[in-house]
């Protein structure tokens, strides 16, 4: 666990943990991994939060009026990612475990593919921070790059088993995938349990 977790994410906004760092043991990880290699994908190109895209998406919750499990397989993601350790260890970043997963679906990019900029607040204001697990680091270009006013630019390449959260306020992309794929799971995280602030009633759910 970084020192002062918190305070650091208050101040950089974004925060990136190896496999050591981050609670998961090596079979949750495997789990979860076997788990986006068995499920279907969607090819979706541009975003609600109007960004321009190109990935290939599986959700398991979303959340246009309020959170909604999606799949088959949602709740064995959501046993994992909101146990009890780990909003032991949200809490210590984002400073509470009265977390609701609001929003969770897997992204995956081939070559090609990209996240334009976005706001992840745009979507919906409900959210608070999201923590993305990544799945695989043999592929070239794909970096996650913030960009923030303030804090100015900064480029992240995560290694396999590495989660990164970000502050859902702040810009950021995923550069296009030069070679191989890119495997994550994105996990929105709020405070609000009940509906949704912001109705995005024109987004059309892929199951």
């Amino acid at each position: 666990m970084k020192i002062n977790a918190k305070q650091q994410f208050e101040e950089q906004g974004t925060l990136l943990f190896n496999d050591i760092e981050f609670p998961l043991t090596s079979e949750e990880w495997q789990h979860i991994e076997s788990l986006l290699d068995e499920v279907e994908y969607e090819h979706i190109v541009g975003g609600d939060a109007g960004e321009g895209h190109s990935v290939w998406v599986c959700r398991f919750y979303n959340d246009i009026d309020r959170p909604v499990a999606l799949h088959a397989r949602s709740e064995e993601i959501s046993d994992i990612i909101m146990s009890p350790k780990m909003k032991v260890f949200y809490k210590q970043i984002m400073g509470t475990d009265e977390l609701c997963l609001r929003r969770c679906q897997a992204n995956l990019l081939y070559e090609g593919d990209y996240i334009g900029v976005h706001i992840d607040q745009d979507s919906n204001p409900d959210y608070f921070a999201t923590v993305v697990l990544h799945f695989d680091s043999d592929y070239r270009g794909g970096a996650f790059i913030t960009r923030d006013q303030q804090r100015g630019d900064h480029s992240y390449s995560p290694y396999k088993r590495a989660a990164l959260i970000n502050d859902c306020s702040i810009p950021h992309e995923v550069a296009t995938v030069e070679l191989g794929e890119r495997r994550t799971l994105a996990c929105f995280m709020s405070k609000n349990f009940g509906d949704s602030h912001h109705h995005r009633k024109n987004f059309q759910v892929v199951k």
